[in-house]
């Protein structure tokens, strides 16, 4: 039984994909299932014990370093905790259905650590994702302009449709078991980072910039934010996201994007805070 599951997010988007895909997905011989984040997902998954899962395709935002609630952070107790779903094999192929989650940035790419922990066959979007696979209505693009903003394409990026648009890896030939304990502590909420005098200054710099630009709206496409942040500006402190490597700004309320000269830079100055978030210098 292959199965089709989107995240359950209060998104313009993906409340029309969810909407097409629960009344598409029975009479097309696929399991839909809707689910919160990675633990829910995982136990709706055990509660159908299912004999056989041959296809899992997860639907949600994504970047190279994840896909929503399935990131590199997250990646190695979900797919080891998918093993234990009964139906779950080497067999299993699983789609990260969400943008660039096929391609890599800073050495990351959450289809491949998925691969290495669940010990199967992970496929990830080798560009910006429209359709679905399980649809057969796949299609990316390796950038795009959008209200005059443009979205610039991570490396590997291609224009591709159907079985063209994924990038796939297999398990690990040997798994490997070490002795160690890992104790994972999951938190939320913003993290502070102390960067320097002149980075904290380049990053206020180019925002205040990159505002005073024409901004547009949001995309047609299920793009993860890169870096979620905080930061302090004349009239107070904002909430931000890098999108597209960097390149794109986002304000997560307004949900208006702003073209980002010079954000694929500060991006990877940026990125081993990215499960946090940069407080005001």
């Amino acid at each position: 039984m292959p199965i089709i599951a989107i995240i359950r997010e209060e998104d313009q988007l993906l409340n029309a994909e969810r909407e097409r895909i629960s009344r598409w997905a029975g009479p097309n011989g696929w399991q839909y299932v809707e689910y919160a984040d990675v633990i829910d997902l995982l136990s709706q998954l055990t509660a159908l014990n299912l004999e056989v899962i041959g296809e899992l395709e997860i639907v949600a935002h994504g970047n190279p370093a994840e896909c929503d609630d399935v990131s590199i952070e997250s990646a190695r107790t979900f797919g080891e905790s998918l093993r234990r779903v009964t139906g779950f094999s080497r067999s299993t192929m699983v789609y990260l259905s969400g943008c660039n989650t096929g391609l890599r940035f800073a050495g990351d790419c959450v289809a491949q650590s998925l691969a290495e922990a669940a010990q199967a066959s992970v496929c990830g979007a080798q560009g910006y994702l429209a359709g679905t696979h399980a649809e057969r209505t796949e299609s990316c693009v390796p950038s795009f302009t959008h209200g005059g903003i443009l979205f610039e394409a991570f490396d590997g990026a291609r224009e591709a449709e159907g079985s063209r648009v994924w990038r796939c890896f297999g398990p690990p030939l040997k798994v490997v078991t070490g002795e160690e304990m890992d104790i994972k502590i999951s938190t939320s909420g913003f993290r502070s980072v102390n960067l320097s005098g002149d980075k904290a200054v380049q990053l206020r710099r180019a925002i205040e910039q990159a505002l005073e630009g024409p901004s547009a709206e949001s995309v047609p496409f299920r793009i993860a934010p890169d870096l979620k942040f905080a930061i302090r500006l004349g009239d107070g402190e904002h909430i931000f996201e890098l999108l597209a490597g960097g390149t794109v700004l986002r304000d997560p309320v307004s949900k208006r994007i702003w073209q980002l000269p010079g954000g694929r830079a500060l991006l990877e100055a940026l990125w081993p805070f990215r499960s946090g978030a940069i407080p005001a210098a």
